[in-house]
């Protein structure tokens, strides 16, 4: 063992939260932390950790304005034992080991500078006031020659980018991810009386987003009211009830989803599933369809939806197709919309429903259209799922002749 080795770092005694975040093993680690709450001690931690143990390597720090970094890049120097130091530039915030790691504390207001570097560990510090290409166009292509980890931290900011990055972590297939909650209160050194007097002075949408670390509504979001229609859990099939269902099939990295509506428009059944051969969709489908009544469903038509809809109908299923095009798509999600607006639809809470929804984005194209979408990397195979099935409500069969050239539907 050669002696930096035996040098002992801990810059801290962490608190339970702490404690909880530092056991985790992703390569990235997302923390939404109320004020206050210890995030930047945590992270300075973290990255002195992951300096020491692997030598030689570049480690960076990134907040959005010079003197957050600051207080990060003091925090660490003037913690670390001499032993471990090599050289303190404090005019460049840059700290060496005596490994032959460093440590960079950097701003991000000018993006550009941060290019050209191959980095083994990255914090970004108050993610949420970070514009989204520092992360997607600068710093993950920085960490791939090494395999390198992140961790995000940042008190939430409405449901922009990176609540994208939350939602990734609370993904249990996607194993590279995990996504924290900590609230202030999880600080054992703020009184809870402390807390009680900040939400007397605060409305409720800023003590639930700047104390408890939520997520909250903003007016870019597609589906605002989804917090409105959150409530129940999935039903057992009635006898001689209607049902009703909507089905989008995996393409590619996709999922089949499957979800069912009763008649009052209560989300009873929801399954969603990938990598299952054709025959295993179509038996897993089709046992659930029977079950709940021989519910109606309607399917996602557009390419390889168009031979597996004949396929149901071959096994006795009324299913109906809906082939999705540039125009057709904006009926059927705005129809979700007023669904939801309205209170016509329930749903019990689904984390990836419910997080697919929050997410999902309405762009418009130079040429004047409206274009409806999960964000680049995500899915939103749930959404498409739950608005065939409330489109099958209605009772209208669709076809391309239904539509005219403005992409609204004739009536």
């Amino acid at each position: 063992m050669t002696k930096t080795k035996r040098i002992k770092l801990l810059l801290y005694p962490p608190h339970p939260g702490q404690k909880e975040l530092h056991a985790s093993s992703a390569r990235f680690r997302v923390a939404a932390c109320g004020r206050r709450w210890g995030k930047t001690v945590a992270a300075t931690n973290e990255i002195v950790k992951h300096a020491w143990e692997a030598p030689r390597t570049l480690c960076f720090w990134v907040a959005p304005v010079y003197r957050q970094s600051m207080i990060a890049f003091d925090l660490v120097r003037k913690s670390l034992p001499k032993g471990a130091v090599a050289k303190i530039l404090t005019s460049e915030m840059r700290v060496a080991l005596r490994n032959g790691s460093v440590i960079e504390f950097r701003s991000a207001e000018i993006p550009r500078n941060l290019r050209g570097f191959g980095i083994y560990f990255l914090v970004l510090d108050e993610c949420a006031f970070l514009p989204k290409l520092v992360w997607e166009d600068v710093m993950r292509p920085a960490l791939s020659d090494r395999e390198g980890r992140a961790l995000f931290i940042s008190t939430p900011k409405g449901r922009n980018w990176f609540y994208s990055l939350f939602t990734r972590g609370r993904d249990a297939e996607d194993t590279n991810w995990e996504s924290f909650t900590f609230p202030t209160s999880g600080n054992p050194f703020i009184k809870g009386e402390e807390i009680e007097e900040a939400k007397k002075d605060l409305s409720d949408q800023r003590f639930r987003q700047e104390y408890l670390a939520e997520f909250i509504d903003d007016a870019s979001m597609v589906f605002p009211g989804v917090g409105e229609i959150i409530r129940g859990g999935l039903q057992e099939p009635v006898a001689k009830r209607s049902y009703f269902a909507g089905l989008d099939i995996a393409r590619h990295t996709d999922y089949t989803v499957l979800t069912i509506l009763n008649s009052t428009g209560s989300l009873v059944y929801f399954d969603r599933f990938n990598k299952c051969s054709w025959s295993m969709i179509k038996g897993r489908v089709v046992a659930a369809l029977k079950r709940y009544n021989n519910a109606v469903v309607w399917v996602d038509s557009t390419g390889v939806g168009d031979p597996f809809l004949e396929n149901l109908r071959r096994s006795g299923i009324d299913a109906r197709g809906y082939a999705f095009t540039r125009l057709s798509k904006g009926p059927l999600i705005e129809n979700l919309i007023l669904g939801i607006e309205e209170g016509r639809i329930m749903i019990p809470h689904i984390e990836v429903l419910v997080d697919e929804l929050m997410m999902f984005e309405k762009k418009i194209t130079e040429t004047g259209y409206v274009t409806y979408s999960a964000p680049s990397g995500h899915h939103d195979d749930c959404v498409v799922s739950l608005a065939l099935a409330l489109w099958g409500m209605r009772g209208i069969h669709v076809s391309q002749a239904d539509f005219d050239g403005s992409g609204f539907r004739r009536f």
